[in-house]
């Protein structure tokens, strides 16, 4: 995969993230509690800002896209790292975060070399 390769992998979950946020925000959440409202418009907040960091990405030149998804991926290993493995939570982030952060790897390793990762 190269760089071009990887923009265009940035667009295509841009797209799919604006279907996303098109659901999240006409789900009828008027029930919720205000919690819950502000937890649902959180998820539209930040999938809009990963969408629209998505498509600048996919304006730099290879030398930034490279060193950009490195600071991403460096930001969420710090995020890994803080994430409380304890048993007692029932919600899963570490592994959540550590998916993105092996993608985040995947994309920079594909920018960098213009061929697949292992």
């Amino acid at each position: 995969m190269t760089a071009n390769e990887v923009r265009k992998t940035l667009v295509n979950e841009a797209e799919l993230l604006d279907h996303l946020i098109a659901e999240v925000n006409k789900f009828d959440g008027s029930g919720f509690t205000n919690q819950a409202q502000f937890i649902k418009d959180s998820w539209a907040r930040f999938l809009g800002d990963r969408c629209r960091t998505n498509r600048s990405l996919a304006e730099v030149d290879d030398f930034e896209l490279v060193i950009d998804l490195t600071e991403e991926k460096c930001q969420v290993e710090q995020y890994v790292k803080a994430t409380d493995p304890d048993a007692s939570y029932t919600e899963t982030w570490e592994k959540f975060l550590t998916c993105e952060r092996d993608i985040l790897q995947n994309l920079v390793d594909r920018a960098r070399n213009g061929k697949s990762a292992k």
